[in-house]
């Protein structure tokens, strides 16, 4: 097991699930979906900053998760979101951790922005798509990190 855990968008939502001792379900729900259980997930809210509100997905995690706190976790967790407002970081070490990766897999256009404390969040990965600096910041001296969008932008087919 690693010593903590940063994720930014959807890798907050796997590295909270997994230090919560949960990446087992979060597999077999992932596993499990067809375009028919995709679009049973899908609560469309056009009016709410995102076409998809989040109630459903975040319902399933809650059933499995509860009111945990990141602070409750086996090891130190941090998230990160990005303030809507002011365009800069917000790094989540505490608190409640649905609120915490939510607000950083809030993805503009898709899921409406989260508030809490007064900030309007939104998916961290449009300030810091691998949070290296928020390991390092927490002590991690080796980081291993993922990238699950590296090669979507500028990614040419090739012929031949």
């Amino acid at each position: 097991m690693p010593d903590l855990v940063c994720g930014t968008s959807i890798g907050a939502l796997v590295g909270g699930v997994y230090l919560a001792g949960h990446l087992d379900l979060l597999e077999d729900w992932a596993r499990a979906l067809n375009k028919l259980r995709i679009v049973r997930y899908l609560d469309f809210k056009l009016a709410s900053g995102g076409f998809i509100g989040g109630e459903r997905l975040m319902a399933l995690l809650h059933g499995n998760l509860g009111d945990l706190l990141i602070e409750d976790l086996p090891k130190p967790f941090a998230t990160v979101a990005t303030d809507l407002t002011t365009g800069h970081e917000v790094w989540f070490r505490e608190g409640p951790i649905m609120a915490a990766m939510r607000a950083s897999f809030a993805l503009p256009g898709a899921f409406p922005p989260v508030r809490i404390e007064g900030q309007w969040l939104v998916d961290g990965a449009l300030v810091n798509q691998v949070p290296v600096s928020v390991c390092r910041a927490m002590g991690a001296r080796l980081v291993i990190a993922v990238n699950v969008n590296a090669d979507i932008i500028g990614k040419q087919r090739r012929r031949g």
